[in-house]
């Protein structure tokens, strides 16, 4: 993968995932799209924590911002300028910005 995505978190939801089920809805197997998609990859799937929105709002708000900020700065020409310019706006994010769910160290160390 281009840029080297070693893990991914999704919701709970049936579009995602089929280790969650109703009672007697059906069995989970593991074998869903995504999950094999990802296995396939190398990438660790993982979910956030059932009946736990707070998760899922951080995440919604970091994209929002990603989206946010991009939108305002740039006009993409190609795949490849796209995926230059999140490298570029993911570094200081993992690299010099402290993040309160990691009690204010950076996720990567310089």
């Amino acid at each position: 993968m281009p840029l080297g995505i070693r893990a991914i978190l999704n919701g709970n939801g049936k579009e995602f995932t089929d280790r969650f089920v109703t009672t007697g809805e059906r069995t989970p197997t593991g074998l869903h799209a995504f999950e094999e998609l990802y296995a396939a990859l190398g990438v660790e799937h993982r979910l956030t924590r059932p009946r736990r929105p707070q998760t899922n709002g951080t995440v919604e708000r970091f994209n929002g911002r990603i989206e946010e900020v991009l939108k305002k700065s740039h006009h993409f020409t190609s795949a490849q300028d796209l995926e230059q310019t999140l490298l570029r706006y993911a570094w200081p994010h993992n690299h010099h910005l402290p993040q309160a769910a990691l009690d204010a160290r950076r996720p990567c160390k310089p």
